[in-house]
């Protein structure tokens, strides 16, 4: 029989011994261009700030101004915080699997702390000896149901935002400053008319077959 997927009450169970949380998102799995982010917020367990949501129901206004509630919470200490990013390069010499839990790996090292549960977006599953010990689970959703998981996927979709806005200047025929770097119809417009730049994952489909 298939194992139970992890539910809101399952994670309230695990939550009842522990003082805080490490929420974690990743943002740029599926883009064809630019690097992968995997973001971690560390904060108290009860912990919530008005205006959080899943950062793909936000407006890149809201996010930006909850960017900005958020990092003075950083600089103080209330909450941790860490990035962790994987380059296209990367991503094409280990494959994006690798990559994706690599990134989520050097998030738990960087925030886990004894009393902590660490909560991902998503389905993963962890093999790596060094967070074996670690108390985490995955919940399908939680970027729109735990706080720091929703403050975590805010902070990662923006930082990526806005560096994928930057490379926009130096390849202007992408579109980078709208799509992001992710497979709209102006990027492959562009990959089919000048080819890939050195920022594209060349193991993805349809770099692939260049």
């Amino acid at each position: 029989m298939p194992m139970k997927r992890p539910t809101i009450d399952d994670v309230n169970e695990l939550l009842i011994n522990k003082a805080q949380v490490v929420g974690c998102d990743e943002c740029g799995l599926g883009a064809l261009a630019g690097e992968l982010f995997v973001a971690g917020i560390r904060a108290p367990k009860d912990w919530n700030l008005e205006g959080l949501n899943d950062s793909k129901k936000l407006s890149e206004k809201k996010r930006l101004a909850m960017r900005a509630k958020l990092l003075p919470l950083i600089q103080n200490k209330t909450l941790g915080f860490h990035l962790a990013r994987r380059s296209n390069e990367f991503i094409d010499r280990m494959g994006v699997a690798y990559a994706l839990k690599d990134a989520y790996v050097e998030v738990f090292t960087n925030l886990y702390q004894s009393d902590c549960l660490i909560i991902s977006d998503g389905i993963l599953k962890f093999d790596n000896p060094a967070v074996a010990t670690y108390d985490k689970i995955s919940l399908i959703k939680a970027d729109g149901q735990i706080p720091a998981v929703m403050a975590a996927s805010i902070l990662g979709k923006t930082y990526r935002d806005e560096e994928m806005k930057k490379h926009h200047h130096t390849y202007p025929e992408y579109g980078w400053d709208t799509n992001v770097g992710y497979p709209a119809k102006k990027h492959l417009e562009g990959i089919n008319k000048f080819g890939p730049t050195p920022l594209h994952r060349m193991s993805y489909a349809p770099l692939n077959q260049y």
